[in-house]
């Protein structure tokens, strides 16, 4: 019988909550990533990586909250986004805007980071072997292409490796089928939450709390609440990132000539509706019956003659 053996003591869910938890993201831009920065802030923080690769940047969410987090924990770490930026079928095909708007993002962080435009397979010789200390995979989602990804991209994992697979919870996706494969063999994590997200300890040398993390995987009455956590945080950035998106709808809107054209017939609008509203709160006050009219005033017959 196998019996794991806890080497730590007791642990809670603050246990695995610090400040870099609670950051919020700097960047607005969309992805179904949103509900992992939380966790990405955290891990960066624990980790403390020497080199992060991002395998499938798109619109750079979760490669620009990797890049903010390095930059605010000062870390000497070199970050690399690779892609073609062009799409595929699960991101879609797209144009060069998108590429032009990450440009323009990623300015801030052009001292620590690169974005590489090629395939993965040309970007792996600039990498080399046992480098990369923190790999996140999220490319093409059939199950050969992740496995192939992993497969060929191992050899460059560092003793302090931890791989992040992207959408392990979405099942008419192959990641699921292959990060099962991987769970039979490596320490792992897994976030239910945003399509799931598979934190696999390739590693031998990695943090304490990490490693502890992993030990706590299939214990659920800890796991759960830690899920929970930072289910919990990961929505309320992905409610601020959707305020603020509709916050600049708003606003793009009322800049707009058509906004600018219309004001003269919305000033009338409102004046019109505010003129009713005082006229229906106008009620006739009806002459009382008996009163004496004005002109029964001998004064004012005395005018009228």
């Amino acid at each position: 019988m196998n019996m794991r053996v806890c080497e730590y003591p007791a642990t809670t869910v603050p246990d695995f909550l610090l400040e870099s938890s609670f950051w919020l993201p700097q960047h607005n831009v969309p992805s179904a990533w949103i509900g992992h920065a939380p966790f990405a802030f955290w891990l960066v923080n624990v980790m403390k990586p020497r080199s992060i690769v991002e395998l499938g940047v798109h619109c750079g969410f979760s490669y620009l909250a990797f890049c903010q987090a390095v930059k605010k924990t000062g870390i000497d770490c070199a970050c690399s986004g690779i892609d073609t930026w062009r799409g595929d079928e699960h991101a879609g095909l797209y144009g060069q805007e998108i590429y032009d708007n990450l440009l323009d993002l990623h300015r801030p962080y052009a001292s620590t980071s690169r974005l590489i435009r090629s395939t993965f397979d040309e970007a792996q010789c600039q990498f080399a072997d046992g480098s990369i200390d923190l790999l996140h995979i999220d490319g093409r989602h059939h199950y050969e292409d992740v496995r192939r990804d992993f497969e060929f991209w191992k050899p460059k994992l560092s003793n302090r490796a931890v791989v992040l697979f992207h959408d392990t919870n979405e099942p008419g996706f192959g990641v699921g089928r292959f990060w099962a494969e991987l769970t039979a063999v490596y320490p792992h994590f897994e976030f239910k939450h945003a399509h799931g997200l598979g934190v696999l300890g390739v590693g031998s040398d990695m943090p304490v709390r990490l490693k502890q993390l992993f030990d706590l995987s299939d214990i659920n009455d800890i796991a759960q609440p830690i899920r929970q956590a930072y289910e919990r945080l990961g929505q309320s950035v992905i409610d601020r990132q959707e305020t603020l998106r509709l916050a600049d709808v708003v606003r793009t809107y009322q800049n707009s000539l058509s906004w600018r054209l219309t004001a003269p017939l919305r000033m009338a609008n409102r004046l019109a509706k505010s003129v009713v509203a005082r006229l229906s709160h106008r009620v006739p006050v009806p002459r009382q019956a008996g009163r004496p009219s004005i002109f029964a005033n001998p004064a004012v017959r005395h005018l009228q003659s």
